[in-house]
């Protein structure tokens, strides 16, 4: 029988491949991290203190967020590249289901004097070019504030594409927020006298059966954090949203973002 110590060293019952691809994992991580302290000359202290702040963090129950923030773009870049638009984090905002927005309209409150409207259109296209049909669009994004709604459905919907693979909505142009104010990795952020905002972006998912689903992100062309989103890699030049000219009135700004979504298996469905 196994003592409560070997139950731990057991760990979950793998198989012979899962647990090959963790032991490599493993060495590999170690690998990579000894020639940190190596070149760096991490010393005793320096280790002891990081892993009280790790420890900390795992309280806080956002160390999943430490790894996305620095590893999930790497990962997503070497793992999902399939020819169609880039995938971005989800983020921990997302509520599934959705109200159908057949108008397109994403409004359930008007917003704020201080808002800019956003008509954003585009085309969904297979990595072949041709214009996809019925395609789901699963939009949610922050206010003029920077503030989800996660009470109610405003700025919050879906709409399909019609038969030439087009698609509209109207919302607003969301505002960049902070995270992690209060935590542990808002302190790191502050000890290297960096901050902590997201630039302006607005979430999507994409779905058609016979294709790969897409999660990703859309961010704002004139957002002041572009160029230093604290998520390592998040913001690249092809997810980023081209304003076109003012819409109807001063507040209203249309813009369009074309989509791309590659075939399960790499052919056509």
């Amino acid at each position: 029988m196994l003592t409560k110590a070997d139950d731990i060293i057991a760990g979950p019952d793998l198989t012979a491949e899962q647990r090959d691809r963790l032991t490599l994992i493993w060495r590999r991580c170690c690998e990579a991290l000894q020639g940190v302290v190596t070149d760096l000359k991490i010393t005793q202290d320096e280790l002891k203190f990081a892993g009280g702040f790790f420890n900390r963090v795992g309280q806080a129950e956002v160390f999943p967020s430490l790894l996305a923030v620095g590893l999930a773009m790497t990962s997503m870049r070497a793992t999902e590249g399939n020819g169609g638009t880039p995938g971005n984090l989800e983020g921990p905002y997302h509520i599934a289901d959705a109200p159908v927005r057949t108008d397109g309209n994403l409004l359930d409150k008007e917003p704020g004097p201080d808002a800019r409207y956003l008509e954003l259109s585009g085309v969904v296209r297979d990595t072949t070019g041709q214009p996809v049909g019925n395609v789901e669009l699963d939009f949610w994004n922050a206010d003029e504030h920077g503030i989800y709604d996660h009470a109610g459905w405003h700025l919050r919907g879906r709409v399909f594409t019609d038969e030439a693979g087009r698609y509209r909505v109207r919302g607003i142009v969301p505002k960049d927020y902070s995270e992690h104010d209060t935590d542990p990795i808002g302190e790191l952020f502050h000890a290297m006298e960096r901050h902590n905002r997201r630039a302006a972006h607005i979430h999507l998912k994409v779905r058609k059966s016979g294709y790969v689903p897409l999660t990703t992100q859309l961010y704002m062309p004139d957002g002041a954090y572009l160029d230093s989103d604290y998520v390592e890699g998040a913001v690249i030049p092809d997810l980023v949203v081209k304003f076109d000219k003012p819409g109807a009135d001063a507040r209203t700004i249309t813009a369009r973002f074309d989509l791309k979504i590659a075939p399960a298996g790499g052919r056509a469905p």
